[in-house]
């Protein structure tokens, strides 16, 4: 009678270790993530030539001018968020961003998209991909941006770079 107890113990403790066991969800970055947008800088001169900025803001054009991306280095390429919640984002690229007005310039540039939520899964929720992407240049009497080209106007992915902008 006791090996009975002894073994119904040790099963009901067994089943209750069993039970209590969930599927862990662990999101999986690279198919969950909402894709940031790639940005190259190249030479206006030889398009085919990568160019770096430095001292390079990215604010969004609203009332707090929020910060996007700030980056003291030179850098040729930079990766930046679109706005998930509608279908336009406008940001504010400066140049030599710092005290001095002679130095620093600033241009206007506004995105539009059509976004597609996707469910993933459980664990990593809905991602956003882009598609049919636009870019518009505001024009100003000192662009520092001379043109830009968009390479893909899906944006998917973080693997190829989906504008390239000529400095």
């Amino acid at each position: 009678m006791k090996l009975i107890f002894k073994i119904s113990v040790v099963l009901f403790i067994a089943a209750s270790i069993f039970a209590g066991c969930t599927r862990d969800d662990i999101c999986d970055p690279a198919e969950a993530v909402t894709p940031l947008l790639i940005i190259t800088f190249k030479d206006n001169a030889n398009p085919l030539q990568g160019k770096s900025v430095t001292n390079l803001v990215v604010r969004k054009n609203n009332s707090d001018s929020t910060f996007v991306y700030s980056n003291t280095e030179p850098t040729d390429s930079i990766a930046i968020p679109l706005d998930t919640e509608m279908n336009i984002t406008n940001l504010i690229f400066t140049l030599n961003d710092d005290d001095d007005e002679e130095t620093t310039n600033a241009d206007n540039l506004q995105f539009t998209y059509l976004r597609d939520e996707q469910y993933v899964n459980r664990a990593c929720g809905f991602k956003t991909t882009y598609t049919n992407f636009t870019t518009e240049l505001e024009q100003d009497t000192d662009n520092w941006i001379t043109s830009f080209q968009v390479l893909q106007t899906n944006i998917t992915d973080e693997i190829e770079a989906h504008l390239s902008i000529r400095f």
